[in-house]
């Protein structure tokens, strides 16, 4: 049941219950509903890690989600809020593990609008724009028609490549729970540098990525989170430079259900820039549905933009492992 909370102010105010998605987003932190806008004060604790010291950005674009979840969204029934369209903007004020921040999500007319504020900050480090009914500008058929025809097209050409130790994403030797998915490097393409990762297809999902869902249905935080790595990933493999997220863009066409067997792909896409310190990369890819006979059906596309940072470059040189598969993943991007 939802319960009055006692931390804030009174006016209209509610918690949402525990659970483990709630636990793990928001620790022991409100949810907060005030007339049309629903708001949680958090902090990032090490369980969000992504960058060593950084909290992973798909963390945050999952707060924001799940403040959306809460809010009135017209009565819509879920069937008729697809497709439905997420836009994030970050960039603003920096963000550590251990900072403190407000999140709130409100609604306005056409969408609801989100933003995520660091303590002490004018500048929001994520800003959000929640359309349902409305699809991005890199749509179903787009991502659609760069998609292999079939799962087995591809599963022979997968090679892998290396983790972090505590990224939510990729960490393998996490206290708290993470998704602990493995990226690929899709082989043998003559012009294109896609990445691939996996979900549904191993038994020990269910002590990973299985974990962030409700009533067997996923919650849009892995999705999230595992696409923006993805897309991330494929960024630098044109680059060969680490980078945050300074945009991205997600369309939601169903719900995605435990059992399904899930593909997510990251696709380079154009870079500009000549020095490391100034260079920008595209990327678009998406998550699919694999049927029984291998064929893909896209769930999510999505398309963003990263700015390359030296110092994540370094980073990734010194903290990715294994140590082979590093230096195979500098060789692919060229650098």
């Amino acid at each position: 049941m939802i319960k009055q909370s006692i931390n804030m102010d009174r006016n209209d105010a509610t918690q949402e219950p525990e659970g483990f998605i709630h636990s793990f987003l928001f620790g022991k932190g409100s949810i907060i509903r005030e007339g049309q806008q629903i708001r949680s004060r958090l902090k990032m604790t090490r369980s969000t890690e992504g960058w060593i010291g950084i909290p992973h950005g798909g963390i945050g674009m999952g707060i924001l989600l799940e403040l959306a979840l809460h809010l009135d969204t017209a009565g819509l029934p879920p069937a008729n809020r697809y497709p439905f369209n997420v836009e994030y903007r970050l960039g603003g004020a920096s963000l550590r593990v251990g900072d403190t921040v407000e999140a709130a999500v409100t609604t306005n007319e056409g969408c609801l609008s989100g933003q995520i504020l660091r303590e002490g900050e004018a500048d929001p480090y994520m800003c959000a724009n929640i359309h349902y009914g409305k699809e991005g500008n890199y749509n179903k058929e787009q991502f659609q028609a760069s998609l292999p025809v079939r799962y087995q097209d591809i599963a022979d050409r997968l090679l892998p490549l290396p983790y972090y130790r505590n990224c939510f994403v990729c960490g393998v030797e996490r206290a708290k729970p993470g998704l602990r998915r493995r990226f690929y490097f899709v082989d043998g393409e003559v012009t294109e540098k896609i990445i691939v990762s996996l979900a549904g297809f191993d038994e020990v999902d269910k002590q990973s990525f299985n974990l962030f869902q409700r009533n067997k249905i996923f919650h849009p935080l892995p999705v999230l989170a595992l696409l923006d790595e993805a897309c991330g990933f494929a960024a630098f493999m044109v680059s060969a430079s680490g980078g945050v997220t300074v945009r991205i863009d997600y369309t939601f066409y169903r719900d995605m259900r435990v059992g399904e067997k899930l593909l997510f792909f990251g696709r380079g896409g154009k870079v500009r820039g000549k020095t490391p310190a100034r260079i920008m990369c595209w990327a678009s890819g998406g998550a699919a549905a694999v049927h029984e006979d291998g064929t893909l059906e896209p769930m999510v596309s999505t398309s963003g933009q990263w700015l390359g940072i030296p110092a994540l470059t370094k980073q990734m040189r010194e903290a990715l492992i294994p140590a082979e598969l590093n230096r195979r993943i500098f060789e692919l991007a060229g650098g």
